[in-house]
């Protein structure tokens, strides 16, 4: 009709698959937007969380330096950390009552006094120690012993004890350490002459615990008020060179050169002045007067009228 054709099967394939084709460029597009605009929003958050990560992390950014130090003669090394303060080692409450505990143990259990052994070293190892570690020690004094120190020093001679350092194991930042490595170094005094001499140096390693509920006695308590408690010690020799030991010998020669020969040491700070031994040599000769008290002046004296010998 009117000459027109109509449409062929052919043409509306056609026509449908253009349809089609259009369609599907159009959903690609739709979902490449979409794709996009998720990596765009991923990308922003992951940013943000960047930026606050650095936010708080910048403020904690610093440069701590830290000091080495070795002793030349122990060999000891300790770190220093560099503060504001020079001056004043801070530690904390926990590590100076640590500290403490194991100074006191070790120099009760490694010192040796005949007079000071049953006044306080006795009850100071036997509070602070486990049933264990105590036995060594009572093996240490026995009587059976042939190496005993009371054996090889007995009453006139004594053993002390210097700490060289102390470095705690096993501890950390709110973690209370479970052990220690102490250095000492013992010398041998003779109550006799007051001479020092060396003896050894020792690396004592023990490992420690706070027994809160412990039953001791009142005496005991006031003695070891926290519980501390010695539950391994051990005692190696150290053989790194020892430092040299200031003996009361050669403290007293340094005086000497210091003074003169021929001249009194000066008196020691809050003692009064010694006679001269000359004085105790010349009965004739007069001993010095007294200091009078403050505000009191004192009279003024005459000279002795001399001595006429009897014929």
């Amino acid at each position: 009709m009117f000459g027109k054709n109509k449409d062929s099967p052919k043409v509306e394939s056609a026509v449908a698959k253009a349809v089609n084709f259009e369609l599907t460029i159009a959903d690609i597009a739709r979902r490449s937007e979409r794709r996009a605009w998720l990596v765009a929003w991923c990308s922003l958050v992951m940013s943000l969380i960047l930026a606050g990560g650095y936010f708080y992390v910048i403020p904690l950014k610093e440069k701590i330096p830290y000091l080495v130090m070795a002793d030349a003669y122990s060999g000891n090394a300790t770190v220093a950390r560099l503060q504001g303060d020079f001056v004043n080692n801070s530690i904390t409450a926990s590590e100076a009552i640590n500290r403490s505990n194991v100074a006191h143990f070790v120099l009760a259990r490694e010192s040796y006094d005949i007079a000071l052994l049953t006044l306080r070293d006795w009850t100071t190892v036997y509070t602070m120690s486990t049933p264990e570690v105590a036995s060594g020690y009572t093996a240490l004094h026995s009587r059976n012993n042939p190496n005993s120190p009371y054996a090889q020093y007995g009453s006139s001679r004594a053993i002390r004890v210097k700490i060289l350092s102390i470095v705690f194991e096993g501890g950390g930042k709110g973690v209370a350490p479970k052990g220690a490595t102490v250095r000492i170094q013992r010398s041998v005094y003779d109550k006799a002459t007051g001479v020092s001499r060396p003896l050894d140096s020792k690396i004592v390693t023990m490992a420690f615990t706070y027994k809160t509920n412990l039953k001791m006695s009142e005496n005991d308590r006031i003695e070891n008020p926290l519980g501390f408690q010695v539950t391994a010690y051990r005692v190696d020799s150290d053989y790194a060179a020892m430092p040299p030991l200031e003996t009361e010998a050669s403290m007293q020669a340094a005086t000497q050169t210091q003074i003169g020969p021929g001249q009194a040491p000066p008196p020691a700070e809050g003692m009064a002045p010694q006679p001269d031994p000359a004085m105790f040599n010349n009965p004739d000769a007069a001993l010095p007067a007294a200091p009078a008290p403050p505000g009191v002046v004192p009279e003024a004296t005459s000279p002795a009228a001399p001595v006429v010998p009897q014929r």
